[in-house]
């Protein structure tokens, strides 16, 4: 399983750097978890190819996390795409979403690939066939619950935890990455057996990371979504000396093979 981090940056516009966007390769095959502002560009900067990227899964529409799925549409269509993609979302925003694209140019009719939108599914998938994914739900979004009756919104985000397993069944590796949340605690359950742990410090404290993990022997830990006025240093240092975390910030273009 390979990683490749495409966007790393907050909800907060940074010089460089992409809004969130992780790329999941397994035998030659990807996924991309969101797709935020300047994610496009991110992957053609890579050099990936666009033909190995077989679904998306988007937690919530917040724009930063969502809004560079029309480009990176109307990139596949400049580059020829031929290969039917499939973009999983929350339910209740696929019909908002199918009415907004046509208001950007984006017509099925003009594209030689099919795209098609989904729900994302409520219980555990094998994305491939090596490859199982859990999609739980988070409150990052409850803030809103008051509109959500108004205008038909989802009040849940989503996190994802993945995992690969190996041809015959053993060696599992296992991958989380949180999106957006409200509490560690939400996520916290799903930290054992974790080989890698990728988690958004823009809406949470490092602090609450930091005691949540130190219960668990995480291999890798990777803060990603950092607000840019947090300055980590100090508390990273504190838990490389205190719990001897392998404790990192992302940064765009990174890359991880488990």
């Amino acid at each position: 399983m390979k990683i490749t981090i495409f966007g790393s940056a907050s909800g907060i516009p940074e010089k460089g750097r992409a809004q969130t966007c992780i790329g999941l390769e397994s035998n030659g095959r990807m996924i991309l978890l969101d797709i935020g502002e300047g994610a496009t560009s991110s992957i053609y900067a890579d050099g990936v190819e666009l033909d190995k990227i077989e679904k998306v899964f988007i937690s919530h529409t917040h724009a930063d996390h969502f809004i560079g799925l029309p480009r990176l549409l109307q990139f596949m269509k400049w580059k020829k795409r031929k290969k039917p993609l499939e973009i999983y979302l929350p339910s209740k925003h696929i019909d908002a979403v199918e009415k907004f694209l046509p208001f950007l140019y984006i017509f099925r009719e003009r594209f030689d690939f099919e795209y098609k939108f989904l729900p994302l599914p409520k219980d555990e998938i094998f994305i491939f066939e090596s490859l199982k994914m859990k999609i739980f739900p988070t409150q990052h979004l409850k803030k809103y619950q008051k509109f959500a009756e108004t205008y038909g919104v989802e009040t849940n985000s989503y996190g994802f935890l993945i995992e690969e397993i190996s041809n015959d069944g053993t060696g599992a590796k296992k991958f989380l990455f949180s999106s957006d949340i409200y509490s560690v605690d939400e996520v916290k359950n799903y930290f054992e057996g974790l080989d890698l742990l990728l988690i958004e410090c823009a809406h949470i404290e490092i602090e609450d990371i930091i005691d949540a993990v130190s219960d668990f022997e995480i291999p890798k830990i990777i803060l990603t979504h950092v607000a840019p006025e947090k300055d980590l240093t100090t508390m990273l240092d504190y838990a490389r000396m205190k719990f001897d975390m392998n404790i990192e910030l992302a940064c765009d273009g990174m890359k991880i093979e488990l």
